[in-house]
């Protein structure tokens, strides 16, 4: 069996709920894994007894829901200049372990130190539907998305034995010979879940400022509202009957969403794909800046999977409107692709299969793109 390194971003808590969810896939294969992270990510896996290889995590700085460019791009100008030593250690690292594979979701430094030591390195995540895929988009938004674009394949490993992509739309992709494409990755405490039909409509904003506004928003529409702020301050309040807030909780969120009607959040791909999953149209409001997002809602939309907000702020009759087109996005959500979890995992493993006769010091440049072809996208295992 593979033992295989998998680095991923520290930002924010996706990276690291689909990061879980494939390595127990894995170990159940008999497969040994080793994460590498900060960050967020760093956090979450040594709180649940996993050793992570420690790594800067780069960030982006937000303030009301909007990037604040200037001071990401400071912020993680200092991580930077610590890149030399960052990648000797990570390299000393990797050498000391053997790892067979390296999978990074969007991390920025494990692709740098694998390439020295000729590593094969799968690319998995989801930022890179924007450079992998091929899709329509209103000039307005060229700007933000030629700046994403370019970050994008800087963080990206730039020569992958194979592109993984999980995503809940499908475009053309613009190298099929190299990428396969596979519905989100749901946890399994969300596959746990049994979904109702309740009363409420859950809402989730990741930003205190953002959360303000919101909730002015909120009061003007007679409907039963959950709603919970990613640290959220005290004075976040509110004292209408039918808006509740609820203190950050893994558990009881999971339950206000499985039991919701709808969802209202920004557009962070975890949460759509959990409540896509679940069956439950959203209204989502991107973060302003974050073009990944911007296409989520785009997308969205198009999809006729729920309604989107953009470039503007949320109001009651954007609210009041999703409500009365919810049994519309709930109908397109019956033939809905859901869960992507096993395609992944056989992705992975036929990755394993190709590197696994290959000398440490030729696996990297045998892996032909005639033989990516051959990986497969396999139907779905059945929705719930």
């Amino acid at each position: 069996m593979a033992h295989i390194a998998y680095a991923l971003s520290g930002q924010g808590r996706g990276h690291t709920s689909r990061a879980m969810a494939i390595t127990a896939a894995l170990r159940a294969c008999n497969h040994t894994v080793t994460f590498c992270g900060g960050g967020t990510a760093q956090r979450i896996l040594e709180e649940e007894g996993e050793q992570v290889i420690a790594v800067p995590a780069l960030r982006q700085i937000m303030e009301a829901n909007r990037i604040q460019y200037g001071k990401t791009i400071r912020c993680n100008s200092k991580i930077l200049l610590q890149m030399p030593a960052v990648l000797d250690r990570l390299t000393a690292a990797f050498e000391a372990q053997q790892p067979d594979l390296l999978i990074t979701d969007f991390e920025a430094f494990s692709a740098r130190a694998a390439a020295r030591m000729g590593l094969p390195i799968l690319s998995f995540n989801h930022q890179q539907v924007v450079t992998e895929m091929e899709y329509d988009l209103p000039m307005a938004h060229w700007p933000a998305a030629a700046l994403a674009s370019a970050a994008i394949r800087w963080i990206a490993p730039s020569h992958p034995e194979h592109v993984l992509l999980t995503s809940f739309f499908f475009a053309p992709l613009t190298h099929p010979d190299r990428t396969t494409l596979v519905p989100p990755i749901i946890r399994p405490a969300v596959q746990a879940r049994t979904p109702t039909h309740g009363e409420h409509v859950l809402v989730y904003y990741n930003h205190p400022d953002g959360m303000r506004h919101v909730l002015d928003t909120l009061r003007a529409v007679d409907t039963p509202f959950i709603v919970y702020c990613g640290d959220a301050p005290d004075d976040v309040t509110c004292d209408d009957d039918h808006i509740t807030i609820k203190p950050p909780s893994l558990d009881g969120f999971l339950d206000d969403l499985a039991a919701s009607r709808g969802v209202i959040c920004t557009a962070g791909f975890t949460l759509i794909s959990e409540a896509l999953y679940l069956g439950k149209p959203l209204l989502v409001a991107p973060n302003h800046g974050i073009f990944e997002q911007t296409l989520n809602a785009l997308f969205l939309q198009r999809e006729g999977l729920g309604r989107a907000v953009l470039d503007r702020p949320l109001t009651p009759h954007d609210v009041k409107d999703f409500l009365k087109q919810r049994a519309s996005y709930r109908a397109r959500l019956s033939d809905y692709e859901r869960c992507g979890n096993h395609q992944a995992i056989e992705c992975i493993e036929d990755i394993l299969m190709r590197t696994d006769s290959f000398s440490s010091s030729s696996r990297r440049s045998t892996f032909s793109a005639s033989d990516a072809a051959g990986v497969a996208v396999q139907s779905p295992p059945e929705s719930p």
